[in-house]
């Protein structure tokens, strides 16, 4: 079982959210603590998988599958608990802030281009999108969140049971909240992805063949 934290009061730097326009504060107020920058994660003993621009808790009985892109190239990072889903991906982000209003018009234009439907809806973490998409079996429910931190931007999908079951999301939302992110401080365009890599000690456990690694790489990501 998840331990939730205590809430504190925090700055919107720690907090990664940048103000928004009075009109939309309903939705976007967030309630959480976490995802963090990695200036300003909790100092915890919590084992993490260590992907470099991403920092995931270990959770026993949860699976991850690193997507890999055929240059070689980690695209994204993917939990499973069960039949639930959170593929998470990080991009570089303006100073400013607000990248999450931009992309999220972006996700709902392309919905709507696929033949799905959706939403918009206060969550946790401010607006989000809920509906469905286009998938290989048809259309199929799912979550987008997004996190807006200082110079970063981190896109969670929630799909499989956990797009449309609140209790099947809710561990994977608990991992999402204690994700760290580390943007380093190379220079990168707005919306390029962060540098995703495999650290010395969980490539050589893949190489290894350790089946106590959890982890497994999908190298047939298309995009």
């Amino acid at each position: 079982m998840f331990g939730r934290r205590s809430k504190f009061d925090r700055s919107l730097r720690e907090r990664g959210v940048p103000p928004e326009a009075p009109t939309s504060a309903a939705l976007d107020e967030r309630s959480t603590d976490g995802p963090y920058d990695i200036a300003d994660a909790p100092g915890t003993d919590e084992k993490m998988l260590d992907f470099g621009a991403l920092k995931i808790p270990i959770v026993d009985g949860f699976n991850v599958r690193l997507e890999i892109a055929a240059d070689g190239a980690m695209g994204a990072v993917t939990v499973m608990h069960d039949d639930a889903i959170l593929q998470l991906s990080v991009f570089a982000a303006p100073r400013s802030g607000g990248a999450w209003q931009t992309i999220r018009e972006d996700i709902c234009a392309e919905i709507k281009r696929g033949g799905g439907t959706y939403t918009l809806a206060a969550g946790e973490f401010g607006r989000e999108i809920q509906g469905q998409i286009a998938g290989p079996g048809g259309l199929q429910d799912a979550r987008f969140i997004g996190v807006d931190g200082p110079r970063w931007f981190l896109r969670g999908l929630l799909a499989g049971t956990a797009g449309s079951d609140a209790s099947a999301a809710e561990p994977l939302l608990e991992v999402l909240r204690r994700v760290v992110v580390s943007r380093g401080t190379e220079p990168k365009p707005v919306r390029e992805p962060l540098t995703l890599m495999l650290s010395a000690e969980l490539a050589s456990q893949l190489q290894d063949g350790a089946e106590d690694a959890d982890v497994v790489l999908d190298d047939d990501l298309d995009s």
